[in-house]
């Protein structure tokens, strides 16, 4: 491929950059990947993206060539959808609550596969605090598989699920800023659109455009203004949860207006210890879990198929 062109046309700018088309985009993704283009113009193309943000056929290019790389992995026979859980941001102000959600599906008896990073300077990830649950990270395909026969929920480190995703994510340390990556990170499954996604954003523009993905993709999944960019409804206050299927934007849960009646007992440290023990308190009864997390529970169950009775 001609870098220099591809740079020329994605580099001028938020209002002057040009579009590519999603043949483009995938062997350009598919690249990158791999590790064939150079650093020097890997590093010019992902800030050239973070500046000018991904046309939607950039992302449906760029989600071909993800998902060619990414695991695969065999749903559980005679049980639900599987859920899908992406975190990649982790936890900066408050208790990070993607391993109680994780929890909380996996009781109802869904198959459940967490995948994110391990780690993050400045955060506290879900992976950290799964291993406090006692948790395992889960490296294989057969582990994964035999995790959810068992009716365990799963977290797969993004370097096991996709070595080349971790790559790319990992650049972010390097260039200080996040890439195109992060974005279709939280896509990834491994049950290749067999599943219900949930994802979330931190950004409202990427409300529209991650939308637009499921539409078109026409597969089944939750999307949602993230806590702190995390996957679980912040438990504080009901967020605005859009619930997609058949290529159509199927229900709603629209945003808790007004304010708070009464703040629900959440952990007292948001460090991956007091986390772990104030999870294992909710799921034991001990301690009320948060209403926007049922509520979110209760439209995951409707999502891949389960009564809510």
């Amino acid at each position: 491929m001609d870098y220099t062109q591809i740079i020329k046309e994605i580099g001028r700018g938020k209002d002057g950059a040009g579009d590519l088309d999603q043949a483009v985009a995938y062997e350009l993704y598919g690249n990158m990947l791999d590790g064939k283009v150079p650093d020097f113009e890997l590093g010019a193309i992902l800030v050239a993206f973070r500046i000018k943000a991904e046309s939607e056929a950039e992302m449906q290019g760029f989600y071909q060539a993800m998902d060619e790389r990414v695991m695969k992995l065999q749903a559980p026979a005679g049980k639900s959808l599987p859920v899908v859980i992406s975190t990649y941001n982790g936890a900066r102000r408050q208790a990070n609550l993607t391993p109680l959600l994780a929890l909380l599906l996996a009781r109802e008896g869904i198959p459940v596969l967490v995948h994110g990073v391990t780690s993050d300077l400045k955060r506290v990830t879900s992976a950290e605090v799964f291993k406090e649950l006692g948790i395992p990270w889960t490296t294989t395909a057969s582990e994964a598989e035999q995790r959810m026969n068992e009716g365990l929920p799963v977290f797969m480190p993004i370097s096991a699920l996709s070595p080349q995703l971790d790559y790319l994510l990992n650049l972010r340390w390097r260039l200080g800023v996040r890439n195109s990556t992060h974005t279709l990170a939280k896509l990834a499954d491994p049950f290749s659109g067999q599943s219900f996604r949930i994802v979330s954003v931190t950004h409202p523009d990427y409300i529209s455009r991650m939308g637009a993905f499921f539409i078109n993709s026409g597969t089944k999944g939750m999307l949602l203004r993230g806590t702190e960019g995390e996957v679980y409804a912040n438990p504080k206050r009901v967020p605005r949860m859009e619930i997609f299927a058949d290529g159509m934007l199927q229900s709603v849960v629209e945003a808790e207006e007004g304010s708070v009646a009464s703040i629900p007992e959440l952990p007292a440290a948001m460090d991956a210890v007091t986390t772990a023990r104030w999870i294992e308190q909710a799921i034991a009864g001990e301690v009320a879990i948060p209403e926007p997390l049922l509520r979110q529970v209760a439209r995951c169950k409707s999502g891949v198929g389960l009564s809510l009775l």
